[in-house]
This record gives C-alpha cells, sequence and structure tokens, in this order.
C-alpha cells in the first residue's frame, strides 16, 4: 500500500467523535487534486512519489516515465497537478507539459530537472509549467513549490537565475531556440560545445548527413547564418558554449 493511502486509511480509522469530524475527514478526501508525476529515472520517480505521498492535499492517480505514458495518463484522469521532468524519452518535457495543459487548461505543472540553464527552464515555463524545481532541493522545498504553484504563485528554485528566466519569458527574443524540436536542440547544444558533425552523429547514432540536414534547419530557425553567429546566439540565451568568437 503506497505512502499516502496508508496515511488516508490512519485518519479514517481514528476513533469517531462526532458527525462534524468525520464531514471533515470526508471533505478532505473529496477535495484532495488528482496528480501525476512523470520522471523517467525509476529510483528518482519512487523517491518524488514518496515524497509527494506526504501531502494529504494530493491523490497521486498515476505514474510515467515516458511522454507517451504521460498523454495516456492525462487522457484518463482529470488531471489537476503534475510533475514533469524537463527531459523524457519520447519528446521533452516542454510538450508534455503542454499537451497536458491543453487537455486540463487548470492543470498545476512543476517542471522538475537537473537543469538549470534558463533559457531551457523558460521553454519549460512558456510551454505551460506553473513552476520549476532542481532535482537536488530537499523534499520540504519540493512540497513548498507544488504548494506555491497551487496557490497561484510562480515557483523558481533559489538557484536558478530568476530574473533571466522571467526576461526571457515575457521576451519574444527567448523564441529562437523554443522553435527548435528536442532533437535539433541536442544538436544545437553540441554544435555550441565545439562537436564536429561527425562527432555529433557518432554521439546520437545517426547518419552526418542527418546532421547536416539538422544543422540547416537549425541556422534557418533561429536566423543564423554561421557557427560564430550560432554560438553568440547561445551565448545571449545562457546555453554553455566552449567555442571562442
Amino acid at each position: 500500500m503506497k505512502e499516502g493511502s496508508e496515511m488516508a486509511e490512519r485518519a479514517m480509522a481514528e476513533p469517531r467523535q462526532g458527525e462534524g469530524d468525520m464531514a471533515g475527514i470526508t471533505n478532505i478526501m473529496s477535495t484532495r487534486a488528482k496528480t501525476i508525476l512523470v520522471e523517467d529515472h525509476p529510483l528518482f520517480r519512487r523517491g518524488v512519489y514518496a515524497v509527494l505521498a506526504t501531502m494529504p492535499e494530493l491523490e497521486i492517480v498515476g505514474e510515467a516515465g515516458t511522454a507517451l505514458e504521460a498523454l495516456e495518463l492525462a487522457q484518463q484522469h482529470v488531471v489537476e497537478v503534475a510533475v514533469v521532468d524537463l527531459v523524457l524519452p519520447g519528446a521533452s518535457g516542454v510538450s508534455v507539459a503542454s499537451a497536458i495543459k491543453r487537455l486540463h487548461p487548470g492543470c498545476k505543472i512543476l517542471g522538475l530537472s537537473m537543469v538549470e540553464e534558463p533559457t531551457r527552464i523558460a521553454e519549460m515555463i512558456r510551454g505551460g509549467a506553473d513552476g520549476y524545481a532542481l532535482k537536488n532541493q530537499t523534499p520540504a522545498e519540493i512540497i513548498e513549490a507544488v504548494r506555491a504553484i497551487r496557490n497561484g504563485t510562480r515557483y523558481l528554485a533559489p538557484a536558478v537565475a530568476a530574473d533571466r528566466v522571467e526576461l526571457l519569458v515575457s521576451s519574444d527574443d527567448a523564441w529562437p531556440l523554443m522553435r527548435l524540436t528536442q532533437r535539433e536542440r541536442e544538436i544545437f547544444d553540441l554544435l555550441v560545445a565545439g562537436r564536429s558533425n561527425d562527432d555529433i552523429a557518432s554521439q546520437l547514432f545517426i547518419a552526418r548527413r542527418t546532421v547536416e540536414t539538422h544543422r540547416q534547419h537549425i541556422m534557418k530557425k533561429v536566423g543564423a547564418r554561421s557557427l560564430v553567429e550560432l554560438i553568440r546566439i547561445a551565448t545571449k540565451h545562457g546555453v554553455a558554449t566552449t567555442c571562442a568568437i
């Protein structure tokens, strides 16, 4: 039995002291927010689940390890809270957040990742997330983050460059990188980190010609005519680079 269920059962098993007490318990149970957890690493997902299960206001209705599983859950339940990893197999957390928000506009979404790059965080927020926490935060901070977004307050982890994130969220200048697909973003990051087409092809297990095609699409989408311009755009948006310009 999950920890959250055990907590509910203990509450229901308490000696009844009157109809008022029972009505209060019934009210708490009926107003728990249906919650899903989307995280591809099973061990970490188990840890986050345990944290969320301590929150009596939440009812965890499902877990997902992939984007497809997350969308299936979102179609099966009226999701009110979702904790979504930024990087997932099959699609980005941004795409998952956007899809959940389209299905359930009132759902509160917390992005969760180790990524601290302002542009990636801004992408998640613009994609539909109401807040963003880091995986190295304490359980108490994750609980604080969930409660903040449920109360209508945007939450950003203390270690995040919040001013930069907010600027990117509100600025049209952030859009070039957000136009990239997940694969294009992977290749973009490797290009500005100084990796060659051959290196990228080897690392991503794709053909060199495929890398070249993606590179052309990336240059067009972000408005760059050379690698130097690509690196300047990366630097402007806080993407780590190892190339001197």
